[in-house]
């Protein structure tokens, strides 16, 4: 009877886990308990598994290797195997472990195993081992295969997110940084599957070559850059790919990477002048979201880059550079001319009035511009406050004013007025504008889009108090209201 159970166990298993989709591993695991062939591929499933002297549960451990850990066969028992690694030799538990066989066919299933594992963090570990010895296998044959590399690659990507430590020959190096331990991605995989479809034209390898280009993109660029040359070239890079790829995966990703990208590009080119620059970007930043808008109608990805396109046509603002700048404004017998003028880092604000033949200019030292948008000055009609809009940071364009009379530092209105336009602040995408002042000088008006993944149906339409920045009025309807309170 025990041994009518011992011969039946391993195939009822099989059976109950073939419904979750492992049948394949399950078989590999369970499958032969006699004549394994010597040299089969030996992995080891679980977090960690014991590798003992003799082939008994109390035997001396001699390793404790981690999962993932590839071994290699030297005997089997009925519930133990005889492995090597790294010149040591012991017995491993059969149900901790799962082997490949020599052959094409176990390699293929190995490539099978590995897709199913790879899905989830728990055993990502082991897929990535036992991809990195399908795709090991495959070359020794002569047989490479691009997707297998590409899947590799994507696997080892997944891996690297976690710390280690991780399978050898996956390409993966430890690192800490500010958020912790983690892993980096040397991009092999991809690099051998660009090579080989570099060989092979066929469009039936047309999804598999968009993945691997993703994955060579995601290794040379693997944060933002945070220079004017580099950025330059990454957003150059991710838009072509957008603009020509089909994989609705490779859109998204690619997508998200550019427009990131090409908004702190925008930022660099305000700040260097290169305005007519920022509207070429902006042209082809919408055009490659309509492109996603036509291929996937139902994602967010093409209304998402076409929705920072828009922040860019916003920062470039009427085109002119950001600065100098200059508005001006006549009250009685008295003009008041104010600029923002000076170098990238250095910039103020000077007010020039002139009344008659006297003219007076005057340096607010401590009212300190960072990048404003270009032509978004405004001065009141009395003469005495000022406003624009700053370039915050490349996705944040945030209204600000200043006292004239006084020097006084420079003040963004969302935090003087609470309410909406401080929650709008917090958002990812902030575009905002101004209306201008009423006839008093006393009321501001300014228009808000704030948004996380896409903008919403209409702005926000605010007047605020010019003395204290309080919250007067907003509505994203009532326009009549709105222009009554700026009349």
């Amino acid at each position: 009877m025990k041994e009518l159970v011992r011969t039946l166990m391993p195939r009822f298993v099989i059976v109950l886990l073939a419904c979750t989709g492992f049948a394949v591993s399950c078989a590999l695991a369970f499958g032969q308990t006699r004549g394994e062939p010597e040299g089969s591929d030996v992995f080891v499933t679980p977090r960690e598994a014991l590798l003992r002297e003799k082939p008994s549960p109390n035997a001396r451990v001699l390793d404790r290797p981690a999962q993932g850990t590839r071994l290699s066969l030297v005997a089997s028992r009925d519930r133990y195997l005889k492995v090597a690694s790294a010149g040591c030799e012991g017995w491993i538990a059969r149900d901790v472990a799962i082997l490949f066989p020599p052959g094409e066919a176990a390699t293929r299933e190995m490539v099978v195993v590995g897709k199913s594992f790879g899905k989830t963090d728990a055993s990502r570990r082991l897929a990535v081992a036992v991809l990195v010895r399908a795709s090991e296998r495959l070359r020794e044959a002569r047989t490479p295969d691009p997707d297998v590399e590409v899947l590799l690659g994507e696997t080892a990507e997944g891996l690297a997110e976690r710390a280690g430590p991780y399978p050898a020959g996956a390409g993966l190096v430890e690192e800490t940084g500010a958020s912790g331990a983690r892993g980096r991605y040397d991009g092999s995989a991809f690099r051998r599957a660009a090579e080989m479809l570099a060989k092979d034209a066929s469009p039936d390898h047309a999804r598999t070559r968009e993945r691997a280009a993703a994955g060579l993109l995601r290794f040379q660029y693997p944060v933002r850059g945070a220079s004017y040359p580099v950025l330059l070239q990454e957003s150059a890079a991710w838009l072509a790919l957008v603009e020509t790829a089909d994989d609705a995966a490779v859109l998204a990703a690619a997508a998200e990477r550019a427009g990131g990208a090409a908004l702190a590009l925008g930022r660099f080119e305000l700040a260097l002048g290169k305005t007519e620059d920022i509207g070429r970007l902006r042209d082809r930043l919408f055009a490659a979201g309509q492109r996603l808008n036509t291929l996937a109608p139902d994602r967010l990805d093409g209304r998402r880059l076409i929705s920072r396109a828009a922040v860019l046509g916003s920062m470039r603002g009427n085109g002119t550079p950001s600065f100098p700048q200059q508005a001006s404004v006549v009250t009685g017998s008295r003009q008041r001319v104010v600029r923002i003028d000076g170098k990238l880092g250095a910039l103020q604000v000077t007010v020039e009035t002139q009344a008659g033949a006297t003219k007076d200019l005057q340096a607010h030292r401590t009212t300190v511009p960072i990048l404003p948008v270009p032509g978004s000055l405004r001065v009141s009609p009395d003469g005495r406050s000022a406003a624009w809009v700053e370039v915050l940071s490349s996705s944040r364009l945030v209204p600000v004013m200043t006292s004239l009379d006084r020097d006084e530092e420079v003040r963004e209105i969302a935090f003087l007025s609470t309410g909406r336009p401080l929650r709008d602040r917090e958002l990812a995408h902030v575009v905002s504008s101004l209306s201008g002042f009423s006839h008093d000088g006393q009321r501001l008006g300014l228009v808000i889009e704030a948004w996380n993944e896409t903008p919403g149906p209409a702005p926000r339409y605010s007047v605020v108090s010019v003395a204290t920045g309080e919250l007067l009025f907003e509505t994203s309807e009532d326009m009549k209201s709105y222009q009554r309170l700026l009349r």
